[in-house]
């Protein structure tokens, strides 16, 4: 197998239950991984998955609001997948920096792995 991965793609966004989560918005870590069959050799970028690509994928989808996080994963997992369709496994952890829960709190995390 052959790995393609983003880690710490940083962004401001507007994700989030609470009406002022969607007016300030918030920072956001999204680290995305893909793998696909890696048995040659690559030596054309059309045989296999542009990082590119990827990041193009996670900027269209961080771009619009979504409640939930869990959301924002799963689309970000499928939209990889009918893009790439030799994709074998995904795996997409978004982490919410400072969420705001009147504590001291690094990140939340949701992760989202799948074999196809």
């Amino acid at each position: 197998m052959l790995t393609i991965a983003l880690e710490k793609i940083s962004f401001h966004a507007f994700h989030g239950l609470f009406p002022e989560e969607t007016i300030i918005g918030n920072e956001f870590i999204l680290d995305i991984s893909v793998r696909i069959p890696g048995t040659v050799p690559i030596d054309d970028l059309a045989n296999t998955v542009n990082y590119q690509g990827i990041y193009e994928i996670a900027r269209e989808i961080m771009a619009v609001p979504k409640p939930l996080l869990e959301e924002v994963v799963f689309q970000i997992s499928d939209t990889l997948k009918l893009r790439y369709p030799a994709i074998t496994h995904s795996a997409v952890t978004l982490r919410k920096m400072n969420p705001p829960m009147g504590a001291s709190i690094r990140n939340s995390l949701v992760a989202l792995e799948k074999d196809y």
